[in-house]
């Protein structure tokens, strides 16, 4: 999966990088999501923490998720936590979404 550099969500610009010093081997994170900053800071592939294409792809579906869900502002009902700070919820759907976008085929208007 290719990704972008930036993209756009209700007119406002997001970009995205590699920040390899924003990460350690030992935080277990792959990604960060700033709304304030509007911007995805992905970890870099290493020689000494290698990450293959289709684990780039689903940590930033991931991120690319938390802005969906931010941006729609969407609650759970019932609960004070939003939708884009589920951790689990973020996850799932970030998976979904990059199972969806590597796995189309054929194209409808050919």
């Amino acid at each position: 999966m290719k990704i972008p550099t930036k993209f756009k969500l209700f007119g406002q610009t997001i970009t995205i990088s590699f920040a390899p010093e924003e990460f350690t081997d030992k935080d277990g994170r792959y990604g960060t999501a700033s709304y304030r900053l509007n911007q995805i800071k992905l970890r870099p592939s290493t020689s000494t923490h290698p990450i293959d294409d289709t684990q780039m792809g689903a940590y930033f579906c991931h991120e690319l998720m938390h802005f969906i869900l931010y941006h729609a502002g969407a609650s759970y009902s019932g609960k004070s936590d939003y939708m884009h700070q589920d951790e689990g919820f973020v996850d799932t759907c970030g998976e979904l979404l990059h199972q969806a976008l590597t796995s189309f085929e054929g194209n409808i208007n050919d």
